[in-house]
């Protein structure tokens, strides 16, 4: 980072000069592509903020109302069956995933289809029992990956006009 230039006038004071300004680059094109993607990666980021603080929390909010803000079916259905076995257990997720999304297709026939994958690093979220004499254990399962790749589908629906995570498969297989 350069450190702020100053000039001054007058006084004897000598004039420091910065280097030129570089001219300011020509605005990247943003076509419906670059559209859908920009939609659609907002609300992936934001279906990973709510279903986060569901998994910390599975017993605490609306979470059905809120995921279906950010989440459709088949996605939906899935994730609440999810929630609902954790309060079960109970359990709940502490710590977050290491993301590093990618966009790889965007597809705008209708209905526009944006589709990222990400790699999971799960090194830093654990499940942790609330069981009665056994809170705060872990529940975490020793064989399972701590890396692993997981596609998002994100679909933009006509009616309300908005973009929802439709289909979601954490590919534990494939390690990232």
């Amino acid at each position: 980072m350069l450190a702020p230039m100053t000039a001054c006038t007058g006084g004897g004071e000598p004039t420091v000069v910065g280097p030129p300004a570089a001219a300011p680059s020509p605005p990247k094109p943003h076509g419906p592509e670059d559209q859908a993607v920009e939609q659609a990666l907002r609300v992936y980021e934001r279906y990973w903020r709510i279903s986060e603080e569901a998994a910390a929390s599975p017993r605490g909010v609306d979470w059905p109302t809120e995921l279906a803000k950010v989440m459709a079916d088949p996605a939906l259905s899935a994730y609440i069956g999810e929630l609902a076995n954790l309060a079960s257990v109970p359990a709940h997720s502490r710590g977050q995933y290491g993301r590093s999304p990618k966009v790889t297709t965007v597809a705008l026939a209708p209905p526009p289809r944006v589709v990222v994958i990400d790699c999971l690093d799960a090194t830093n979220e654990h499940l942790i029992s609330e069981k009665p004499g056994d809170g705060g254990r872990s529940l975490d399962h020793p064989d399972q990956p701590k890396r692993y790749e997981f596609e998002a589908q994100i679909v933009r629906y006509p009616n309300p006009d908005r973009w929802l995570v439709q289909q979601v498969q954490a590919r534990l297989e494939k390690p990232c």
